[in-house]
């Protein structure tokens, strides 16, 4: 017999597999009001100033031009925003890459709506926390440890003369590398290639 989660147990469930995500995700209401964080938005919050919390809000204390948070969330909520489209922001930070923002509707469904409100998910990646692991590249992609020492440093924005040096290699061992990673990966460019390791999961769950 197939037993059904309850609310409160499927709650739990979601924290937990919230949590075991790299990347800092928030919840807030439209007033900015923060519903919940995991764990890597919590670490965030304690590491850095460009996102801050002031009361029970989530707020940015960097300049972004003309775009804001209260603006994307507020964009986000306005009933006319695609879930399929998120709004994007990049907050500067001093001597260091800055933080990218993501933020998309959540619309409760139908017959949650006495329990749950629609809010806006912030997703927000930082450059200088993700480490991509060698292993888990290797699980991934059937990679030899040298070509997934290559691969995270491609992804960390190292050319590849520089990645040479570093592994003390030569360029046409790191050329060869880039060449097997190319068709283990399915990529034909190296643009594309840093695209799809941007997306893969700093930890491994083992």
């Amino acid at each position: 017999m197939q037993l059904t989660p309850t609310f409160n147990a499927v709650a739990v469930y979601l924290d937990g597999a919230l949590n075991r995500v790299d990347r800092a995700v928030f919840l807030v209401d439209a007033e900015l009001r923060l519903l919940h964080a995991n764990a890597a938005a919590a670490e965030l919050l304690e590491r850095d100033t460009a996102l801050r919390l002031h009361g029970e809000k989530l707020l940015q204390d960097s300049w972004s031009g003309d775009r804001t948070l209260a603006q994307l969330v507020a964009a986000a909520l306005d009933g006319h925003h695609s879930a399929h489209l998120p709004q994007a922001l990049s907050l500067p930070r001093q001597s260091r890459p800055p933080l990218l923002l993501t933020v998309a509707p959540f619309v409760p469904p139908e017959g949650t709506s006495a329990v749950l409100s629609p809010c806006a998910i912030v997703m927000v990646s930082d450059p200088d926390a993700h480490q991509l692991s060698c292993p888990v590249l290797m699980q991934l992609f059937d990679l030899t440890p040298a070509e997934a020492g290559v691969a995270r440093a491609l992804a960390h924005g190292q050319a590849l003369e520089d990645i040479a040096q570093a592994l003390d290699i030569s360029m046409h061992t790191v050329k060869t590398h880039l060449q097997k990673l190319f068709r283990k990966t399915g990529t034909r460019r190296q643009g594309e290639l840093v695209a799809m390791l941007h997306g893969v999961p700093t930890q491994s769950f083992e």
